[in-house]
């Protein structure tokens, strides 16, 4: 089975299209009768409307869909928690909801999956690549439709078909999770709030023998910022303000991250992970459970389910 976790706090319209590109992804490869969905609203202004929008998705999915409304704000790393714990799929895709995915990417992305059996998580390219600038692929025009977005897909793909390189570090915008990764070392590290919480990941999945691959020719459309641009309209504000609040969220996370792998070799002052010793941080002498986050329980106190 494939499960796909789509979370949503904000921007219905975004939303929107990233479920009508997996729907539309999943039917073109006939796949859809053994998918199901994990759509997950992190606590939104009803001004959005995405329970609405989750549930009307749900009367045409014709698939399984378990949707929860947190009670309190998650951000990435507790949706990205919660989903995990909550999908039942052998192969499990966390898409953020400023994506949209197409045939040619869940197709590669699955190819590369099957021939690197060591791989824990497989990523694609895109446009926009958060901590990766070597995965980013530009379109020559920005995309003005979905068949924009295909087309340029389908090109990436027949360009660099199955060619894959690995990570070091994840970035887990849209990531396939094998089922094997997830019951060795569980879920996210629920302590960082919103960053940090994927290279966490990333990190305990490489010290417990797992690798992380990176498809080239898995390429998908990344609106980017969609978070930040939606809160700085919620909150009356600019973009420039969110930008500056997400930073000082950002450098209190790195102080955790810091304080939880302490002993590696991690610069004073956070600027990019590129910066990162990794050698350092996969050779920490740490007990095998160190590694491991047990899932969240299903269903959850902390949740709805709707």
């Amino acid at each position: 089975m494939l499960s796909f976790i789509v979370p949503a706090r904000t921007s219905s319209d975004l939303t929107a299209a990233c479920l009508n590109s997996i729907a539309s992804t999943v039917g073109t490869l006939g796949v859809a009768h053994i998918c199901e969905y994990v759509l997950i609203d992190d606590a939104s202004d009803t001004r959005w409307g995405i329970a609405d929008l989750f549930s009307q998705f749900r009367q045409v999915a014709n698939a399984p869909c378990h949707i929860a409304r947190f009670k309190h704000w998650q951000h990435y790393t507790g949706v990205f928690a919660y989903g995990l714990s909550a999908a039942k799929g052998d192969q499990v895709f966390f898409i953020s909801n400023d994506i949209q995915i197409t045939p040619s990417w869940l197709r590669t992305i699955l190819a590369v999956a099957q021939a690197y059996p060591n791989a824990g998580i497989v990523r694609g390219v895109a446009n926009i690549v958060d901590s990766h600038p070597e995965h980013e692929f530009f379109p020559p025009i920005e995309p003005r439709s979905y068949n924009d977005i295909t087309s340029f897909s389908d090109h990436i793909a027949q360009i660099n078909g199955l060619l894959a390189t690995e990570d070091e570090l994840l970035s887990g915008d849209a990531i396939l999770i094998r089922r094997p990764l997830i019951d060795r070392i569980g879920v996210p590290d629920r302590q960082f709030f919103g960053y940090f919480g994927d290279p966490d990941f990333g990190l305990r999945a490489r010290r417990a023998g797992f690798s992380l691959m990176c498809a080239k020719g898995a390429w998908l459309y990344h609106t980017g910022q969609g978070h930040i641009k939606a809160e700085a309209q919620v909150s009356q504000s600019t973009v420039d303000a969110q930008v500056v609040k997400r930073r000082e969220l950002v450098i209190a996370q790195y102080a955790k991250f810091k304080a939880k792998w302490a002993g590696a070799k991690l610069p004073e002052q956070y600027s990019n992970v590129k910066e990162f010793d990794v050698p350092s941080l996969l050779a920490l002498d740490r007990p095998a459970s160190f590694n491991r986050v047990e899932p969240l329980k299903i269903p959850n106190p902390e949740v709805d389910i709707l």
